[in-house]
Parts: structure tokens; sequence; C-alpha cells
């Protein structure tokens, strides 16, 4: 019997397919959410791919709000139900989770290669208890995980859609010389198209995230800046994260975004924030801080959701 996992991003929907507690790597796809009418039309579209046959299950991560039977992809008028793809399937179990808590369900399964240190510290086995998984994509949110006695669970949270911080409007305003309206919320600068609408507010250029990112690395002055400022928010925003979610066993960060600005020279000026004490009243211990760097790493976490479920 197989398992069939898919990762549903705001870009894209990566599927596998998974057999006695493994994923068969020749079976793995990724689907453009562009190409699709649906999600139901991309799991058409890969199982007539791989033709897979008994399925057994079913174990979809959306990047959007979910109540564990239906959920919605928050950046495209997809909509998910346990109930209509089971009848559709044709079997009895469906689970769906969020993005980023499949990613939290993966932590304890990522090997060296798929997890890259940026800030090392020194948890002691209780603090390990306690740790955040962060995206940063098309969309922003978290997930706290928590480990216990009987295996590991993921909180819902809706952190993108909180309010911006000062600690990271003042940097914004400054870097624009001017006021911020269309920053409603944190998702609307920290993400993909964040980075894109701040690069746009700054030159007047409109271009993708990828391409700001990409421009910088080629020394364009303006793209640095702007990759700059973004970086320095994004640590200001994680010293906010670990005040409030306290995940002493140490941060995670996730995303086609913060892999690419971690891979650059704006690198320092983020650990040299996130270094700091978030605020003058706190005294907190170092906590590690890591980019999770597996692609598949979501996948991972439907696999061990699905087989403890």
């Amino acid at each position: 019997m197989a398992l069939i996992l898919a990762d549903v991003g705001g870009t894209n929907v990566r599927f596998a397919c998974a057999r006695g507690g493994v994923i068969d790597a020749a079976l793995t796809r990724r689907f453009q959410n562009d190409d699709c009418a649906s999600f139901d039309a991309a799991l058409a579209a890969y199982l007539g791919q791989v033709k897979v046959r008994q399925i057994e299950a079913l174990t979809v991560a959306v990047a959007g709000p979910g109540n564990g039977v239906s959920a919605r992809l928050t950046n495209r008028d997809w909509q998910f139900d346990t109930r209509d793809l089971a009848r559709s399937l044709d079997i009895d179990r469906v689970n769906l989770m969020n993005d980023l808590g499949a990613l939290g369900y993966a932590l304890d399964l990522l090997d060296e290669d798929g997890v890259r240190v940026l800030l090392p510290a020194e948890p002691s086995l209780a603090a390990q208890m306690q740790r955040l998984v962060v995206g940063i994509g098309t969309g922003f949110n978290v997930s706290p995980v928590l480990s216990h006695s009987g295996g590991v669970t993921c909180l819902l949270a809706e952190a993108g859609l909180g309010s911006l911080p000062s600690r990271m409007r003042t940097p914004l305003e400054a870097y624009l010389d001017k006021p911020a309206p269309w920053v409603r919320c944190v998702e609307d600068v920290i993400s993909g198209p964040g980075l894109s609408r701040l690069h746009h507010e700054a030159t007047g250029v409109r271009l993708d995230a990828r391409v700001v990112l990409e421009r910088a690395a080629l020394g364009d002055a303006a793209a640095m800046a702007s990759r700059e400022v973004f970086a320095h928010m994004l640590g200001e925003w994680v010293q906010d994260l670990r005040l409030l979610y306290m995940p002493t066993g140490g941060i995670f960060l996730a995303g086609s975004v913060v892999r690419a600005l971690l891979d650059s020279p704006a690198r320092d000026i983020f650990v040299q924030t996130v270094s700091a004490q978030p605020t003058v009243k706190s005294t907190l211990p170092p906590v590690a801080i890591s980019v999770i760097t597996q692609d598949e790493a979501a996948l991972l976490g439907c696999l061990a959701f699905s087989l403890s479920a």
C-alpha cells in the first residue's frame, strides 16, 4: 500500500509516494501552481504520471489556514476538504496539515545536509523540547514545535498576519524616507512579494524577489541596499519571535527567499541583529538558528505525521 504526500506552497506543489515508511525518490514530482487549475488537477496529473495503485492514505501540507478537515491556500483560490479528497480517491484516510507544521514534524528526520547552522548554541535536553519553524517564501508564518513523551506536536499560528512591530517599521521607513501604509502586516514586507514591493517602493523598479537577490549578487547597489534592509528587518522580527515563543531548542528558517538571502553577504547583517539581546529588559541565553536546506523536508514531515496518525 502507498502513502501519497503533498506539500502545497504558494508557488508550487510537490508530491511524493512512500511505501514501507520510505519515500521513493523516483516518484517525487513538482508542479507549478500556475499550470494547475486546482489542487485536485495537480493531484490527478501526478497520479497519472507515476501510476500509483492501492493508495492507503493521502497527507497534504497546505500553506494556509486549516482546521484538520478543510483548508485553503492563502495566496491562491485553492480549497481542500478531507471528505472530498477521500471520496475522489476512494480511500478512508486523508490528513490535512499546515506546511510549517509539516516542517516541524521533519526536524528530527533531517540529516546534516538538510540543515545549515547559522548561529550555534548548546541547548540543554529540556530546552530542546521547544523549537520554532519560521517560513519565509511566498508568504510568512511560524509553527511552534513541542517535543514530549508521545512524540511531537506542531502548533498552529498566523504570525505573518500580525501587525508590523516598530523595531521593523523604523528601519523600513528610514530606508524609504517616507511612511509605508501598504504594510498592513508582517507578511506584507517579510516574504518574497514583500521584498519585491520594498525594492519597488525604494527605487520605482518592480522586480521579482528572486531577481532583486540575483542583481544584488552581481553588485547592483540599489538591489544590495534593499537586500540589506530586508535582512535587518528579518533579524529584528526573529528577535521578537524569540520573546513570543521562547524557542530554546532552536529556530529553523525555511523557504526559498530566506535561503537565497542567507547565502549572500546579507547573512552578516542578519546574524549581527539576532546576536543581540531582544530588548533592554531581556537577558535570554543564546538560541541556535539554522536554515532548512532540504527541498523535500515538508514531504518528510508529511510522512512522519501520516505514520503517526
